[in-house]
C-alpha cells in the first residue's frame, strides 16, 4: 500500500453481528459455516479447500525473509521475488498470464534520486524556501538536469477540474510554464440550514478522486504547468513527513512514452512556507482558502517568482508484473477477464539505518501476494471453470505510485477487463464476522461482496471501511477505476471470533503505529491465518460469480469515475 491515509482504526467500522462463525484452521479444513455451503456447487466448494493457510504461511515467510532484501524493484529482491511468484503461480497449475508463453510482463522503470531546488523571489527580495524543511518532491521530470530560470507562481484553489460538479479551478487561466500552488482535499459546502457537508457535492465528507495528489498532478500536466505543489500541514498529519523519507530513498517511475509532456516537479509544500509566500506577495493564505471553496473562484497570480533547478542521478530498470492465468469455459465470454491483484513489492533496504536495515514488507504486502497464489491454486483446481477467464497479476512499484497496475492498464495483454479485486495487506490476526471494503457505493461490486460474504455466513458493511473513503485511493485498483473498469478493495472487519471487542481496532492502530512501512512489518510469531484462509475464499467466491454473470459489473451513478475515465479515454 502505497500510502496510509489515516490510521486503520478509525477508518474500520465495527459490525454487532450475533452469529456463530467456526474458527478456519491453517490445515485448510472449510472455514465458512455449513449453511453457507448450500449455495456453492462442489466443484467451486473442492477448489476453495485448495486454498490453506499453511501455504498462505509459507509463501509469506518467504517473501518477507531478509533474503527478499525487502522486494524493491531493480534489486536482487526482485530476481527472488519475480522467479518465486512465477514458480509459485506453475505449482498452483496456472497457465502463464503473458500471450507470449511465459509469467512476465516486462515493465521498464526509471530509477531517481533528485536533489531539486527552487529560488523564490518577489522584486529580487529572496523567500526563504528549502528543500525537505519547505517542499518536496513526489515525482520530478526525469533528466538529469533542469533549470528553469523565471515562473510565475499560480495558486489554483484546490486544483481541480469537474465537469460533473462544474467546477473549474483554473477558469480558463493559462498555466502552461508557471509553478501551480494548491490545497490539499477539495472544496465542500454545508446542506442548506446544516452545519454538515453536502453529499451531493464531492460526495460531502466521503473523499472523491479529485481530492488525491495524482489528480491534481494529471491537471497540472494536462495544462502544462512547470510544476505542482500541493499544501499540506505536517501538525495535522503524517503526510508531508512520509514524503520526507520518501524524498531520501530512490524514487521510481514509468519510463515516459515518446512525445508526453511531464511536469518539472510535483510534491509538497507545508502550511508555513506557503504563508510565507502569500505573505511576500502582499496576500492571505487563510483568505484564500476561504475563496476556494466558493464556485466563482477565480485563480490568483502571485507577486513572487520561481526558478526551479533539478539534479538527477537516473538509472534504467527492467521491471516485472507477474502474470498468471485460467482460461474461462464460455466460448464467448473467455475473452473477457475478471483481474485479481496484489503488489510483489515493498521499499528495500535502507543502509543508513542502524540494526535492521530491511522494510520486510510481510503484511505490506507478502500477504496480499501470498492470498493471490492461493486464490490462482483454487481457480486451477476446478473442473468446470467459470464462463469468464480469470487474470492473476502481481505488480510491480505499487509502492513507487501504482507503476506496475498503471503500466497493465497502459499496455493491456487482454483487452477486454470486467474487473479488478485487489489484495493489499492482508489479516493474519483471525477471523472475522464482518468484512468490508473500501470505495463503498462507486459500483455493482459492492452487490457481489455482499452476496458472497453472506454465501460464508458473514455481514457485509454497505458503506465504506474508512469513513471518507480515501483508502481507495491508496492501492492499485485505483488504476483500474481511473481506465473505467469497475475495481473493489475488499478487507477483513474488526469483529474477531473469539476476541474482545476492542481487539481489531488495537490490533491494526498497533500495526499503523509501529509497523507499516517500517522495518518493524515482518512475520509475527502469533499470526493465525484462519483469517486470511476465509477472506481468500471470499475473494474467489465474489470473483466467481463476477466470471458467471452474463452481466459486466458497472459503476453506479453518481462515481465520478464514469467522468474521469471518458476524459482519459478523451486524452
Amino acid at each position: 500500500m502505497r500510502f496510509l491515509q489515516s490510521t486503520k482504526p478509525s477508518m474500520l467500522i465495527r459490525s454487532t453481528i450475533g452469529l456463530i462463525v467456526l474458527l478456519a484452521t491453517s490445515q485448510g479444513s472449510l472455514s465458512l459455516l455449513a449453511q453457507e455451503l448450500e449455495p456453492i456447487s462442489a466443484d467451486l466448494r473442492l477448489g476453495l479447500e485448495k486454498i490453506e493457510g499453511n501455504n498462505i504461511l509459507r509463501h509469506v515467510k518467504t517473501l518477507a525473509s531478509d533474503k527478499f532484501e525487502g522486494r524493491a524493484p531493480g534489486t536482487r529482491g526482485e530476481e527472488l521475488t519475480v522467479k518465486y511468484v512465477a514458480e509459485q503461480f506453475k505449482a498452483a497449475g496456472a497457465e502463464p498470464g503473458n500471450p507470449n508463453g511465459t509469467y512476465l510482463q516486462n515493465v521498464p522503470l526509471v530509477g531517481f534520486l533528485t536533489t531539486p531546488r527552487i529560488d523564490l523571489a518577489v522584486s529580487g527580495i529572496p523567500i526563504p524556501f528549502e528543500f525537505q524543511e519547505d517542499f518536496v518532491h513526489d515525482y520530478p521530470r526525469l533528466t538529469r538536469s533542469l533549470e528553469i530560470k523565471s515562473s510565475e507562481v499560480v495558486f489554483a484553489g484546490y486544483g481541480i477540474t469537474a465537469e460533473q460538479y462544474s467546477w473549474d479551478d483554473y477558469k480558463g487561466v493559462d498555466v502552461k510554464g508557471k509553478l501551480v500552488l494548491v490545497l490539499s482535499g477539495e472544496p465542500s459546502r454545508p446542506i442548506e440550514g446544516d452545519t454538515q457537508p453536502d453529499p451531493a457535492f464531492f460526495k460531502g465528507v466521503v473523499r472523491t478522486y479529485y481530492a488525491t495528489r495524482d489528480a491534481k498532478y494529471e491537471e497540472a500536466r494536462r495544462r502544462g504547468a512547470a510544476g505542482i505543489l500541493v499544501i499540506y500541514d505536517p501538525e495535522k498529519a503524517n503526510t508531508y513527513s512520509l514524503f520526507q523519507t520518501f524524498a531520501k530513498l530512490e524514487g521510481q517511475n514509468l519510463k515516459p512514452r515518446a512525445g508526453s509532456y511531464e511536469l518539472a516537479i510535483a510534491g509538497l509544500v507545508t502550511t508555513k512556507a506557503a504563508i510565507r509566500i502569500f505573505a511576500a506577495s502582499n496576500r492571505d493564505l487563510s483568505t484564500a482558502e476561504k475563496s476556494a471553496q466558493l464556485p466563482d473562484f477565480q485563480p490568483v497570480t502571485l507577486a513572487a517568482k520561481a526558478a526551479i533547478n533539478l539534479r538527477s542521478q537516473l538509472r534504467s530498470i527492467n521491471s516485472r508484473n507477474v502474470v498468471a492465468k485460467v482460461n474461462g469455459s464460455d466460448p464467448r465470454l473467455r475473452n473477457e477477464y475478471v483481474i485479481y491483484t496484489a503488489h510483489w513489492d515493498h521499499l528495500g533496504k535502507d543502509i543508513s539505518l542502524t540494526g535492521d536495515q530491511i522494510y520486510n514488507g510481510a503484511n505490506d504486502n507478502a500477504i496480499g501476494t501470498s492470498q493471490l497464489i492461493e486464490a490462482a491454486r483454487a481457480f486451477a483446481a476446478l473442473k468446470q471453470k467459470p464462463a469468464r477467464s480469470i487474470l492473476f497479476i502481481a505488480t510491480t512499484a505499487e509502492e513507487k505510485g501504482f507503476l506496475g497496475a498503471r503500466y497493465y492498464l497502459q499496455n493491456p495483454l487482454y483487452s477486454a477487463s470486467v474487473a479488478n479485486i485487489n489484495l493489499d495487506a492482508g489479516n493474519l490476526f483471525g477471523l472475522t464476522r464482518d468484512l468490508g471494503s473500501t470505495g463503498y457505493g462507486n459500483s455493482t461490486l459492492d452487490e457481489v461482496l455482499e452476496i458472497a460474504a453472506s454465501m460464508q455466513g458473514r455481514i457485509f458493511a454497505k458503506e465504506s471501511l474508512d469513513s471518507t473513503g480515501g483508502l481507495y485511493f491508496g492501492s492499485d485498483q485505483i488504476e483500474f477505476a481511473k481506465a473505467g473498469i469497475p475495481a473493489v478493495f475488499p478487507w477483513s472487519g474488526v469483529d474477531y471470533v473469539g476476541k474482545s471487542k476492542d481487539f481489531g481496532e488495537n490490533v491494526w492502530e498497533e500495526y499503523s503505529a509501529k509497523r507499516y512501512h517500517k522495518v518493524t512489518d515482518g512475520v509475527m510469531t502469533d499470526w493465525d491465518a484462519s483469517g486470511a484462509v476465509a477472506d481468500t475464499r471470499w475473494f474467489v467466491i465474489a470473483g466467481f460469480l463476477i466470471a458467471e454473470d452474463n452481466v459486466r459489473p458497472k459503476w453506479k451513478e453518481g462515481s465520478e469515475f464514469i467522468w474521469i475515465s471518458k476524459r482519459k479515454k478523451k486524452s
